[in-house]
């Protein structure tokens, strides 16, 4: 796949691998988990109808959207699994409820005039994403001795926790939960593991969550990939508030052996690669 700046920004506009070359769910599991989870953080870009069908295909019995004031993430479940995975930052949207109409000089579409691979009026919006991204000031933990977090983040996952804690009591017995995320949606779910105990924590493009997470990290396990020089991985800056990253790093690049500032935050680079 030829690099562009529309899979950094627009992740929604290419299809998962995972989909269009109709791959085995369970088969990977066994043989190519990180790809796999990596395609579950691809597919939170996508919208209720497009997920849903998506993991209809991947066999999931039940999917679980939720979309809570610009915070989303869905839980599928199978018989013997179940998976939860959160969106990462997405300034410009899919097509959607939230989705904003387009208006004479989106049809015009200036980007034709000066050739640029984005329209540039989606960027004037600044959404709920970026704004949450922007809120790095710390905050306690609910609550908990010298545990402090991004704000930002963390009042992203508080709009979804409890509608997704009472479906996981609900729905989710005694069958392993995962949880997934890229870059805030990665955030999310190291969150989310520092609240309830899931079979695995795994993270594509994390920034940095805060400070003493181990003190309350309840998860099995997390696995965090890095990409190249994916700079999202690289903020906070830790001399800022002195956060730090959670879980074992798994640093990977492309089979050309080269990195990119820009590119290699993408989710869809983070799964070519780990296909590879």
């Amino acid at each position: 796949m030829s690099k562009s700046l529309e899979s950094v920004f627009s992740p929604h506009k290419f299809i998962p691998s995972i989909i269009s070359k109709n791959m085995d769910f369970d088969l990977l599991r066994n043989t190519k988990q990180s790809f796999l989870f990596s395609s579950m953080a691809h597919i939170a870009y996508f919208n209720e109808r497009k997920i849903k069908n998506y993991m209809s295909q991947l066999g999931a019995k039940r999917v679980i959207f939720y979309d809570i004031k610009g915070a989303q993430a869905f839980l599928s479940l199978w018989e013997n699994k179940a998976l939860l995975s959160f969106r990462g930052t997405q300034p410009i949207e899919d097509k959607g409820k939230h989705h904003h109409k387009p208006g004479f000089f989106r049809k015009f579409r200036i980007k034709h005039f000066l050739h640029l691979p984005l329209d540039p009026l989606s960027l004037i919006y600044l959404n709920n994403d970026i704004l949450a991204d922007l809120k790095f000031i710390p905050t306690s933990f609910d609550g908990i001795d010298k545990v402090n977090v991004h704000t930002g983040f963390l009042g992203e996952i508080d709009k979804l926790w409890i509608n997704i804690l009472k479906d996981i009591n609900q729905h989710v017995k005694d069958i392993p939960i995962w949880v997934t995320g890229h870059s805030l949606g990665g955030s999310m779910a190291t969150l989310a593991g520092m609240r309830h105990s899931f079979e695995e924590v795994v993270t594509f493009g994390e920034p940095r969550v805060g400070i003493h997470i181990e003190k309350t990290f309840k998860s099995k396990h997390h696995t965090r990939y890095v990409n190249g020089d994916d700079p999202v991985t690289k903020l906070p800056p830790e001399l800022l508030f002195g956060y730090d990253h959670h879980g074992d790093p798994v640093h990977i690049n492309d089979k050309d052996g080269e990195t990119n500032i820009v590119y290699d935050h993408s989710i869809i680079y983070y799964s070519e690669n780990l296909y590879e």
